[in-house]
Order: structure tokens, then C-alpha cells, then sequence
């Protein structure tokens, strides 16, 4: 079978067969990074192998503060076009190669959990982000929204470095 849209499924290593593709929808969860910018290439690419449609989010932090809200809407704002601006080319992309595309800016207060409330609600097939890839000491002080992504999704997730 040569059908772009077939993918292997193996319950282990001796039963594999090829068969429709799983992934219907891909999640790029955005944050303008050149990290992010490489992850949303590896979702195109799969999108278009595997006819399934691609979201791209990006979560912007929202706070409880009134005088933090003011503050952080001129921030915000400016973001806002940066990512708008940042949208256009993703979409743009998507077009050229015929992939169904949504973007989306939510404003939350917790990164990690709006992914994967995505994930569920949006019924997301394969989750594909970028990561700085950091080790050591700093992973383990920082964390990692990535390696919690991964962690909690009920769904693959590609780290892409």
C-alpha cells in the first residue's frame, strides 16, 4: 500500500500492519520561539502526510491583579500583533500545501493545563512542540512545560529541539 494517508500501527513488534491514519488533529502550541516555528514545520509536514487538520495556540498569561491586568494589557497588546503578525505566516504556510488550519490566543493563567484542556475538548490526535531542551540543574529548578505536556496528554507528544 503506497497511500500517503496510511500509518503503522504495531500492538508490539511482531504484529504491525498499516492502516488508516489516527491523526486526524495536530496541536502546535505556539510561542513564536524558533523553537515553536520548527515544531509548527514537523506538524505541516505530518498534517499534509496524514490529511489531518493543524491548530496552533498560543496562551498568554493573564493575571487576577487589576493593577497587573493594566500593566500587562499594554504588554499584552503588543504581543497580541507580534502574534497576529506571526499567524498570518503560519496560515500562509498551511494554505500554500492545502492543510486546514485555526489559530488561536487564549488568555490564561496556566499553560500546561490549557494545553491539554485543548487537547481533550478539541479531541487532538498528536500534540508536536518545540523544546530549548535544557538538562541539569535548570530542568529540574525550572521545569518544564514541555516534559509536563508530555506527562499529562492523553495523546503522542513530539518534542522537537
Amino acid at each position: 500500500m503506497s497511500d500517503s494517508k496510511l500509518q503503522i500501527i504495531c500492538r508490539d513488534l511482531d504484529y504491525c500492519e498499516e492502516v488508516n491514519s489516527t491523526i486526524r488533529h495536530i496541536l502546535v502550541p505556539y510561542d513564536n520561539s524558533a523553537y515553536s516555528n520548527r515544531a509548527f514545520v514537523y506538524a505541516l509536514d505530518f498534517a499534509k502526510k496524514y490529511g489531518a487538520n493543524l491548530s496552533v495556540i498560543s496562551i498568554m498569561y493573564s493575571s487576577s491583579n487589576p493593577t497587573e491586568i493594566r500593566h500587562q494589557t499594554t504588554v499584552d497588546d503588543k504581543k497580541v500583533r507580534v502574534m497576529e503578525k506571526s499567524y498570518r505566516r503560519l496560515r500562509e504556510a498551511a494554505k500554500k500545501f492545502g492543510v486546514p488550519i485555526k489559530t488561536q490566543m487564549l488568555m490564561k493563567n496556566s499553560i500546561v493545563d490549557n494545553i491539554i484542556s485543548f487537547v481533550t475538548v478539541n479531541k487532538v490526535n498528536l500534540i508536536v512542540m518545540g523544546t530549548r531542551g535544557r538538562d541539569g540543574p535548570k530542568r529540574l529548578m525550572f521545569g518544564s512545560v514541555a516534559m509536563a505536556t508530555s506527562q499529562k496528554a492523553s495523546c503522542p507528544v513530539m518534542l522537537v529541539k
